[in-house]
């Protein structure tokens, strides 16, 4: 299932309406809106809010791991332009400094930029989107899911010169509404990636067992070498027979592979 979370009912509106989803009646804590395949959670401005709705319908819907996490809304940017649509490649959280790095899929034509969480409005740092919720959601989101399923989209709402209204809900409405093309493919793409990724994972799962098990290696270093296999084969839709070289130790086959995985 994809899960859609947005701070706010303006925000969600456009959503709603596209996938026609239909408000549950038996959620209290938290808004929300649901389809056979697509729910979207209202969680409030924040990102405790956002961290606390993300668990909240982590749990609505029978607690499975791996389903796909989406966080869009508004966000503030100190150049580009009100209505520019963005997918979020890293996120700051500017309380903590702790930075996360989204899996990015790369066959997703949107613009990427960085993401600042702060936990007051807007503030505009270097070249970073600024919002309220970003850092929240993704650390609940990881929590119960992969980094290939967790992502954000951001529409720029106001930078150093304009803002928008933000109690005009037709306004933001048509902001959302002048993207949502890109927006739906965006969703369709990613969920086409989650179907594609249950459909091979256990298999993915099998085969890097046995490449791994070949090193010699201990536990934990197994287990750092299958999380970097498994990036390996979701970014390059395959797995290498030669991807290690076990003339090396295992410290080195792991560098090989962060290397491997960093190559364009």
């Amino acid at each position: 299932m994809i899960h859609l979370i947005c701070a706010t009912s303006k925000e969600a509106k456009p959503l709603i309406d596209l996938y026609r989803l239909k408000k549950d009646r038996e959620s209290h804590q938290f808004q929300i809106f649901r389809n056979e395949n697509k729910s979207l959670t209202i969680s409030k401005i924040g990102k405790i809010y956002s961290a606390m709705s993300v668990t909240y319908t982590y749990n609505r819907f029978g607690a499975n791991k791996n389903q796909v996490w989406i966080n869009f809304g508004l966000a503030g940017h100190k150049t580009f332009r009100i209505g520019e649509l963005f997918y979020v490649d890293k996120i700051i959280d500017n309380d903590t400094g702790i930075q996360n790095f989204p899996y990015v899929h790369e066959n997703v034509n949107l613009r990427m930029n960085t993401c600042r969480t702060f936990s007051k409005p807007n503030k505009y740092l270097d070249n970073n989107l600024s919002d309220m919720e970003c850092s929240g959601f993704f650390d609940a989101a990881n929590f119960f899911s992969s980094k290939e399923l967790i992502h954000s989209l951001k529409i720029i709402s106001d930078n150093k010169i304009n803002s928008i209204d933000f109690n005009d809900g037709n306004l933001i409405y048509d902001i959302i509404n002048k993207k949502i093309n890109l927006i739906s493919g965006f969703i369709e793409e990613i969920e086409r990636l989650w179907n594609e990724f249950f459909s091979q994972k256990q298999i993915v799962d099998q085969k890097i067992k046995e490449v791994v098990e070949r090193l010699n290696a201990s536990f934990y270093e197994k287990n750092i070498i299958s999380k970097l296999a498994k990036k390996y084969f979701y970014k390059f839709n395959r797995l290498d027979v030669d991807i290690f070289d076990y003339s090396k130790n295992t410290t080195q086959n792991i560098e090989i592979l962060k290397r491997k995985i960093n190559e364009i």
